[in-house]
This record gives C-alpha cells, sequence and structure tokens, in this order.
C-alpha cells in the first residue's frame, strides 16, 4: 500500500528545466539524473540557445519547450509552469541546466509529512556548498528554485514569478510571495545536488584571508549583464519585501563581498565594476508603490491568502 502511495505520489510531479547555451555534456548528467526521478515526466525550456540542434538532437523535439530569444529565467519558468499545469501536474520539480540531482530526490520529497500537508509550497534540497547540510528538515523562509519541488497551485495563486526581474533574485522573490499567500517553505538539508552559480574560480588562500564567504576556495565569477541583475534586483526584492528581508548586516556583507570578488579575480574588472554600480543605482530608485505590476500581483496574493 505505502509503494501503491509513493507511486501515485511520483506521476503527480514533473520536472522543469531551464536552459540556455548550456554544456550539453553536463546537461545530459542532469537529465539522466532527473529520469531517475520522473521517469519521462520532464520538460526543458530553452531561451533562446545557440546550440538548441544539439539540445533538440540530446532529448527530442517532444520534451523542448522553444523560445526564440532569452526571455529571462522567470519568463521561461513561467512557461514551463504553464505548460505542464495544462498537463494536470500538481507539483513541478525546477532545475538549472547545470544541476545534477541524487536519483532518489523526487521520491525522499514525496516520502516527507510535509509533502501532504495541504500548507506547504515548495520543497527544497540542499546544494554542495551549503554549509548546514544533514541538519534535517528546517522551515525557510528563502530557497533558490533549483532543487525545489514548487505545489503548482502556490505558482498560481502566488502570480508565479516576475517576468520582469529577468533573473537573480527570481526565486527569492517568488519565495516571499509564497509566504504572503500563507504557504510554508521547507529545506531537506539530508538531500544534497550538485549545482553551480557561474563560472567558478579557485583561488583558496586570498579567499580565506578575505573572507569571501565559505573557505572552500572557489567563488562565482559572472557576466558584467548578471552583475547588474544581482545587484538591481538584490535592491528591488528587499524593498518590495522587508518583512522577508530584515537582516541589513548580513545583505551589506554579501553586497560587499561580491564586490572584493570582483576587484580580486574576475576580468574585465572595470566592466564587471560599472556594472554593478549600474545595477545599484537603478535598484536604488525602484519604488515598490510605484510598480504597477507588482501592485497587480500582490493584489492578486492579497486575495488568494
Amino acid at each position: 500500500m505505502e509503494n501503491q502511495e509513493l507511486n501515485s505520489d511520483l506521476k503527480k510531479v514533473a520536472a522543469l528545466i531551464v536552459t540556455y547555451n548550456p554544456d550539453v555534456k553536463l546537461l545530459k548528467k542532469n537529465i539522466k539524473a532527473t529520469s531517475a526521478n520522473v521517469g519521462d515526466n520532464y520538460l526543458i525550456v530553452d531561451n533562446g540557445s545557440k546550440n538548441l540542434i544539439e539540445i533538440l538532437n540530446t532529448v527530442g523535439k517532444k520534451r523542448v519547450l522553444s523560445l526564440d530569444t532569452n526571455k529571462g529565467i522567470a519568463a521561461a519558468q513561467n512557461a514551463g509552469f504553464r505548460r505542464l499545469q495544462a498537463q494536470s501536474y500538481d507539483w513541478v520539480l525546477l532545475l538549472d541546466q547545470d544541476s545534477v540531482i541524487p536519483g532518489d530526490l523526487v521520491q525522499r520529497m514525496t516520502a516527507m509529512s510535509q509533502f501532504k500537508q495541504s500548507d506547504t509550497g515548495i520543497i527544497a534540497a540542499a546544494f554542495n556548498s551549503h554549509s548546514y547540510v544533514n541538519q534535517g528538515v528546517i522551515e525557510k523562509k528563502n530557497v533558490i528554485a533549483s532543487g525545489g519541488l514548487i505545489k503548482v497551485n502556490a505558482w498560481c495563486e502566488s502570480g508565479g514569478m516576475d517576468d520582469e526581474l529577468f533573473i537573480d533574485f527570481v526565486d527569492f522573490d517568488f519565495d516571499a510571495r509564497v509566504l504572503a499567500c500563507g504557504y510554508k517553505i521547507y529545506q531537506n538539508t539530508e538531500i544534497v545536488m550538485q549545482h553551480e552559480i557561474g563560472n567558478t574560480i579557485y583561488a583558496p588562500i586570498r579567499g580565506h584571508l578575505l573572507h569571501l564567504g565559505a573557505y572552500h576556495g572557489y567563488f562565482s565569477d559572472h557576466s558584467p549583464i548578471r552583475i547588474y541583475y544581482f545587484y538591481k534586483n538584490f535592491i528591488i526584492v528587499h524593498r518590495r519585501y522587508p518583512e522577508y528581508f530584515n537582516e541589513p548586516k548580513g545583505l551589506f556583507r554579501l553586497s560587499v563581498s561580491r564586490l572584493r570578488e570582483i576587484f580580486l579575480y574576475q576580468r574585465p574588472r572595470g566592466k564587471k565594476f560599472r556594472a554593478a554600480f549600474r545595477g545599484i543605482k537603478d535598484g536604488m530608485r525602484y519604488d515598490p508603490q510605484k510598480d504597477i505590476r507588482f501592485q497587480k500581483m500582490m493584489r492578486q496574493v492579497n486575495e488568494e491568502s
């Protein structure tokens, strides 16, 4: 009986992978791990990749929803959710193109007591650089999207991802609205996935001396456009939801840490610094009260909560 219930739960779950110029070799590993969890119940939404033909040859046209141009992670995720909602799935496992999950991730998540609770909106995994792995199930205010099992109703009621954010902090923005709808977010720190954020730079000695994040020696390297959106959306999300992001010292440290990483390791340094300060400037101009689209989303949230 227990196995029958588990199989029934697994049938309600589909995986959604967003791609943009992926390393196809790594994507194949991702798909293999995903298939071990959900079988053929997965969808790839491609954001205008130059190597789309290679992706189609790898997985077949049937499982790829191709967008004409790069519309950003939020728009791609929303497009995937709409497709999977129309196919009557109840839960969607969100994955980045470079995320590789354990073969039993979905089985373990659907076996959790929180999976059965009506007020559970998201169940997340931990990822390889987290310092708090193996601490059981913890309730969270925010989790990254990749490796998150998201209830389709929570996506729908919260207004989905905000396309305007394009990339970076899209997940934290979504998390805040999911919480505002009355749902809870859990992270199972016993389930650990491989996940990379940007290209990695290895610099253990200087990183240790300057306390740039954890002392594992690896740091993320991003393009100028990604750095721009990081700082802009960092400010926007914290202005939108001060009740969920009320640790200014921690946020300041993160911001300064990222700037130091640019100064020490990333090239072209000048271009990336300018992108960061442009993002800060545009973020500081943002007023959530004047954002008509955001206010419309929050009205929907208030009606649902």
